[in-house]
C-alpha cells in the first residue's frame, strides 16, 4: 500500500549538501508502519514490514540531509514473477507477501564439475571431473536470470521546505534509486513496477510516471442501518419514525473487486451492493517493462541518465 506523500522536501542547488540515501532506521520504520495502520488498517504485522527490508535492504531506503533531517522514505517489495503477478490481480494479498518465498534468492550457485571425456589408448575414459593426471576441472558459476517485479508499498515525503527554483518529485527521486539499483542486480530480470496507491496524491503520481489500473481494487465499506428499537411505526398508510432516531454506521468492512468483477461495466456500488458506504479505497497499478527494450522504463530514470538524483521538488 502505496502512502500518502505529503510534506515534500526540496533541496537547494549551490553549496549545500545534497540529500543523501541511506537505510531505513527502526525508528523511521515504526512511524511509517504507525501511519499506515492509521490511514489503511489492512492487517500487515509489524513484524511481516521488518521481515521485507531485512529481506532486501537495498529496496527500503530513506533520504536525509543536514539541514533538513530526514526528507523521505520508499519501501519496496523486489517479487519473483509467480508471485508479482498474482499480487497485481488480488489472487496474493500484500500483508501476505512473504518475503522468504516470494522474493529473488541468492542466484549464484556452483555446478558440479562436469565429467571430462580423455581419449586413452583409442579409448574414451570418464574421469568424473578428474583428468588422468589428477587435475580437477574448472568449477563453472552459473548465474540463473530471475524475472522479478518491484512492488511499491511504501513513499513518502516527509519535510518541507520553501520552493526554490530547481526542483525534482521526490517521487522521481525515489523510483530513479530504486531502479537504478535494481538494474545492477545480478540475475535480476526486473519485468515492472506496481503499486497499490489509497490515495488522490498517489494516484496522480504513478499516473504521471505511467502506470495503469489492474482492476483489482481493495475497498473500507459500511453500511448504514436503524436501530430496531427505532423502527418505523406505521399509522394508516403514513409511517413516521420518532423524533430521536439515530443512525449508526456497522463496523467496516474490507471488500475486493478483482478485475473480471468490472468486466461487465458495473459501477462500484452494483458490486458491492447497494446502501453501502465506501470509506477508503485502494487501486492497484503496475507499469510493464517493454520486453523488446528489456531495461527499465526511461522515464523512471535520470534526465541525466547518472542516476544521481540532488533537488526535490515540493510537490510529489
Amino acid at each position: 500500500m502505496s502512502s500518502p506523500t505529503s510534506g515534500n522536501s526540496p533541496v537547494r542547488s549551490g553549496m549545500e549538501t545534497p540529500p543523501t540515501p541511506h537505510p531505513i532506521s527502526d525508528e523511521v520504520l515504526r512511524a511509517v508502519y504507525a501511519s499506515d495502520m492509521e490511514m489503511y488498517p489492512a492487517g500487515l504485522s509489524y513484524d511481516r514490514l521488518c521481515s521485507w527490508v531485512a529481506a532486501c535492504p537495498e529496496m527500503s531506503i530513506c533520504w536525509s540531509s543536514p539541514k533538513t533531517g530526514i526528507l523521505g522514505v520508499v519501501i519496496v517489495l523486489p517479487m519473483l514473477r509467480e508471485y508479482w503477478e498474482d499480487l497485481l490481480v488480488g489472487k496474493l494479498k500484500e500483508p501476505t507477501v512473504d518475503a522468504h518465498t516470494m522474493f529473488p534468492h541468492d542466484n549464484k550457485r556452483e555446478q558440479k564439475p562436469q565429467a571430462e571425456h580423455v581419449e586413452v589408448a583409442g579409448a574414451r575414459q570418464i574421469c568424473n571431473g578428474k583428468a588422468p593426471n589428477g587435475r580437477i576441472s574448472a568449477v563453472q558459476e552459473n548465474e540463473e536470470q530471475q524475472e522479478v517485479g518491484l512492488h511499491v508499498y511504501h513513499i513518502e515525503r516527509l519535510a518541507v521546505e520553501p520552493p526554490t527554483s530547481k526542483q525534482r518529485r521526490f517521487s522521481e527521486i525515489a523510483m530513479e534509486e530504486v531502479t537504478r539499483r535494481a538494474a545492477e542486480k545480478k540475475g535480476w530480470k526486473v519485468v515492472g513496477l506496481s503499486a497499490l496507491v489509497a490515495t488522490d496524491g498517489g494516484k496522480r503520481t504513478f499516473q504521471r510516471m505511467g502506470f495503469k489500473n489492474t482492476g483489482y481494487r481493495e475497498l473500507f465499506v459500511t453500511k448504514v442501518i436503524r436501530r430496531p428499537s427505532y423502527a418505523a411505526i406505521g399509522i394508516g398508510n403514513s409511517p413516521s419514525i420518532p423524533e430521536d432516531a439515530v443512525d449508526e454506521p456497522e463496523e467496516l468492512d474490507m471488500l475486493y473487486i478483482y478485475p473480471e468483477d468490472g468486466a461487465g461495466g458495473k459501477s462500484v456500488s452494483e458490486i458491492i451492493g447497494y446502501g453501502r458506504t465506501v470509506v477508503a479505497m485502494s487501486e492497484m497499478t503496475v507499469k510493464r517493462v517493454s520486453q523488446e527494450e528489456g531495461e527499465l522504463p526511461s522515464l523512471l530514470m535520470s534526465s541525466n541518465g547518472n542516476g544521481c538524483a540532488l533537488e526535490l521538488s515540493s510537490s510529489i
